[in-house]
């Protein structure tokens, strides 16, 4: 071969060379975004059974944190359960499909990191939720870790019911019911704390009608639906608000025992939350003689603890004046905005006080 022809060999050669050398630098430099499965997600939300990957109480759920443009997740449920989804603070409602589905949360996002919160509107006896799965086009991030939590405790007032019915003669739905509306779910976004929910339609305190559950036998449930054990001592939590009451009293019932299990019931919460402040309230969805019956046995309780030495248990009246109702007579939108008026209010006063 000529000297001109082996050397413009050489030439071209090493030009490739130098070339798929360059190449490489430039994709070490970019990122790279592989797609990422996983079968947990970055956080539950609320009271879960964690080893079954299942939520049912009210407003319980999971957060996922991802850096990347799309995200969807796997589930299973009864088909009667819908989500609040939040994608970056911004909350809209997904209704759920009976069966496994796959559902599409975000897509076409600009490439970052994002959140997303998924919580039930939706009640226990509804059915239960099943995370299957959740998939991004690039990498799940540890979610962050909550510094305050509340608990709410109670029954249809709490979980929502009707909050977005369309007057007192509408028909309860599972469409109209929605937790992210109550007052300890709006007090506790405008406080930054954490909600745990757990809240039955119909639940109460007192055995008086026999076969009925009470509170006391399910709030330890990893869901409604499933078992669960006495949780341990959780130093996180720094309110908790009980609404019961309603069901014991309602129609002139005056219950011997309500303020027995009542007792029963705090001295659990004490032990359990042991930092928290403890809010027995009541309303407001109750006839003024009804109410006064109930508040009358709530007070005495309270009475009774701080005697022994409880010093940070307070009665905490929410019977505000409906300017409208939700289904069945339950608190609408705007009322239940007050009462959480009225409960953030109370949690600010006692955090004054104690600094």
């Amino acid at each position: 071969m000529p000297i001109i022809a082996r050397w413009r060999h050489w030439l071209v050669r090493e030009l490739h060379v130098v070339a798929a050398s360059l190449l490489l630098s430039v994709l070490a430099l970019m990122p790279t975004f592989a797609a990422e499965t996983i079968e947990r997600p970055s956080k539950w939300i609320g009271r879960v059974a964690a080893s079954d990957a299942a939520f049912g109480w009210p407003g319980s759920g999971f957060a996922l944190r991802f850096e990347g443009t799309s995200l969807s997740v796997t589930l299973v449920d009864t088909g009667q359960n819908s989500l609040e989804i939040e994608l970056d603070g911004v909350p809209q409602r997904l209704d759920l499909q009976a069966g496994q589905h796959r559902y599409q949360l975000a897509d076409g996002l600009q490439r970052g990191v994002h959140s997303v919160r998924a919580t039930r509107r939706t009640e226990g006896w509804v059915g239960d939720t099943i995370f299957v799965s959740a998939e991004t086009d690039g990498s799940f991030r540890p979610a962050e870790a909550s510094s305050d939590e509340m608990v709410a405790i109670g029954d249809s007032i709490t979980a929502g019911y009707g909050v977005e019915g369309a007057g007192p003669g509408c028909k309860f739905t599972p469409g109209t019911e929605n937790q992210y509306l109550t007052y300890a779910a709006v007090a506790a976004r405008s406080l930054g704390m954490e909600l745990t929910t757990l809240a039955v339609s119909g639940i109460g305190l007192s055995r008086a009608r026999k076969g009925t559950k009470t509170m006391l036998d399910v709030i330890d449930n990893g869901t409604l639906l499933r078992s669960g054990a006495p949780g341990l001592p959780d130093e996180h939590v720094s309110t908790v608000v009980i609404n019961l009451g309603t069901n014991d009293f309602s129609d002139g019932k005056n219950p011997d025992d309500f303020g027995g299990e009542y007792a029963k019931l705090l001295s659990r919460l004490r032990y359990q939350f042991p930092k928290a402040y403890l809010y027995a309230a009541l309303g407001p969805m109750m006839p003024q003689k009804d109410f006064d019956t109930a508040e009358k046995a709530i007070k005495a309780v309270v009475q009774t603890s701080a005697a022994k030495g409880e010093s940070r248990l307070r009665y905490l009246n929410l019977r505000v004046k409906p300017k409208d109702f939700g289904c069945n007579w339950h608190p609408s939108r705007s009322t239940q905005a007050a009462m959480a008026d009225v409960l953030e209010q109370a949690i600010k006063a006692d955090r004054g006080r104690h600094g």
